[in-house]
């Protein structure tokens, strides 16, 4: 059973459910991509690791998790077991406890099997809230290296990341693609919950054309698979809450839904 919305379901922004879809649409949009790109380019989903301290500006970027090794014994050495004298430290300190985090992504491979073109980004609450600065910081790396990125926010809570100027219209959610071969001129595609979402154009390499994503079929497809028709309790208010304006026409359009099947 499809969602009641033309386009994005303002119910999936749910810290409930978003979770799950969020890791489900890259996948989606992953093997979307795959469908359409010519022989020699491929699509993959890849992760991009730090570490984060108690004090949030205490991090060091790992970059991608390859192959972690930790050394188990913390034991002293005494000086004078043999081989060179240990000295005593002077001072002990205590590092800031560290966290592992991660963020999955898209990328868009090249004919030659290893450069990245394209990087396909779905942001997430802590895109745009607790790890804005790090994902900002890596967003500049992405137009640093000349890197194409398609960013996708299909959130109405947290603050909007930059998108140059003029700003572009306030709306729900937003599309934005910078070619890196034409940084700093990017795109953005604004739209709202009554929208359909716009298919994105996913650059190659120069003079080469765009590959479509078609998010509205990712989307819908995730909520297909997910069975989310029988998971979401419509008759409450979606969190965050619409605007008044939008809350009474999700009201009426939610009245014409046909009850699910179980």
């Amino acid at each position: 059973m499809p969602s009641p919305f033309p386009g994005m379901d303002p119910y999936l922004e749910d810290p409930g459910y978003w979770g799950g879809f969020h890791a489900k649409l890259i996948a989606s949009a992953c093997a979307a991509i795959n469908r359409e790109l010519p022989p020699g380019y491929y699509a993959d989903i890849d992760e991009y690791v730090w570490l984060e301290g108690d004090d949030t500006d205490e991090r060091e970027v790992l970059g991608k998790p390859d192959t972690f090794v930790s050394d188990d014994n913390g034991s002293p050495v005494p000086a004078g077991t043999g081989g060179a004298v240990v000295l005593s430290p002077p001072v002990v300190v205590t590092l800031p406890r560290a966290r592992k985090k991660a963020r999955k992504y898209v990328k868009l491979v090249g004919p030659d099997g290893q450069s990245v073109l394209t990087v396909i980004e779905l942001l997430s609450p802590t895109n745009k809230g607790g790890d804005r600065v790090k994902y900002l910081a890596k967003r500049d790396e992405y137009f640093g290296t000349r890197t194409s990125l398609v960013e996708i926010d299909l959130l109405r809570a947290g603050s909007r990341l930059p998108m140059g100027k003029p700003a572009p219209p306030d709306a729900d959610y937003y599309l934005f693609v910078c070619r890196g071969g034409q940084y700093p001129k990017a795109g953005v595609w604004p739209f709202t919950v009554r929208d359909a979402i716009p298919t994105a154009p996913v650059p190659l390499k120069p003079g080469e054309a765009d590959v479509p994503l078609d998010l509205q079929r990712c989307v819908a497809d995730v909520y297909g698979e997910s069975r989310y028709a029988t998971r979401i309790k419509y008759d409450k208010p979606p969190e965050p809450a619409l605007r008044p304006a939008d809350a009474s026409w999700a009201a009426d359009l939610l009245k014409t839904r046909p009850s699910p099947t179980t």
